[in-house]
């Protein structure tokens, strides 16, 4: 990137001219450096968190969970963690009920994030709901991804300032303004991107995800010896009607060439006996 300069080419600089084309050009220097080795600024990063002693642990924590309940308290259970969500402070990101038919009870799924602090007194309420399934746990340390994250920003935060501070440079030339101004647009929208990561980040990290599905409890007959003698019954029963199908619809396609071929038939048969006769 040019650096700017405070007076004409050709004319003498008055001290308070030159005074400030220093200035002008010290820091576009450096932004200069800066831009050709961001590895610098990253392993300058890295020192500065090796030397600190304690440095805070940001980890994406995720639970799911699995309710059972009665075949008719699927709905109900469901519509309660719902509401014991929304007063423990969570964000929902997804809550769905599904009702099939008789034979399958409904089912019903919530996703959300919790606050850690509400963690323990939001699971002790679903375990009221009903029997406890599966219950996981996992956790992923994504803190060299916020530091790195935050870091950039700070750094391009900076840049930015610099960038803005050329641009108000009194005396500065118009090459010299457009591609700060360039410059300018292409780190704020960097910023705007690296704002969003971080924001992503702390949903992530902040509050614990959890996914939570809601079913009715297996009952002896569903789990029973005779359910695949039973769904085999109904697999042959829907082979069968699917033949059936398959037959009517081959008849009637057919049907209109048997009325023209017996037609036809019967006209050579006709035309036939016509000339037997007259040969008679």
């Amino acid at each position: 990137m040019s650096t700017l300069a405070a007076c004409g080419r050709g004319a003498p600089m008055e001290p308070e001219s030159a005074a400030l084309a220093v200035r002008a050009a010290a820091p576009a220097a450096a932004f200069a450096k800066r831009r050709a080795a961001p590895e610098q600024a990253q392993a300058e990063r890295t020192a500065a968190d090796s030397a600190s002693s304690e440095t805070r642990r940001y980890v994406a924590v995720r639970h799911t969970l699995q309710i059972f309940t009665a075949a008719d308290g699927v709905e109900a259970a469901w519509r309660d963690a719902t509401d014991a969500c929304a007063a423990a402070g969570c964000e929902v990101l997804n809550a769905a009920l599904e009702r099939n038919d008789e034979r399958h009870p409904a089912t019903a799924t919530l996703e959300a994030r919790v606050p850690p602090e509400r963690l323990q007194a939001f699971l002790a309420h679903l375990g009221s709901l009903g029997r406890t399934g599966l219950n996981a746990r996992t956790a992923e340390d994504k803190t060299d991804t916020v530091l790195d994250t935050e870091a950039r920003l700070k750094n391009q935060t900076a840049f930015r300032d610099h960038l803005r501070v050329l641009m108000s440079t009194p005396g500065a030339k118009l090459k010299d303004l457009i591609e700060v101004e360039r410059e300018l647009v292409q780190v704020q929208s960097e910023l705007d991107s690296l704002a969003a990561q971080r924001k992503v980040l702390a949903n992530e990290t902040d509050k614990v995800h959890m996914s939570i599905s809601f079913r009715a409890q297996p009952s002896v007959i569903e789990t029973g010896m005779w359910e695949p003698v039973t769904d085999a019954l109904r697999s042959a029963g829907h082979v069968v009607a699917v033949s059936v199908g398959v037959l009517i619809t081959a008849a009637v396609g057919l049907l209109p060439w048997i009325v023209v071929l017996g037609l036809a038939g019967w006209g050579v048969r006709a035309a036939w006996r016509r000339r037997a006769r007259r040969r008679g």
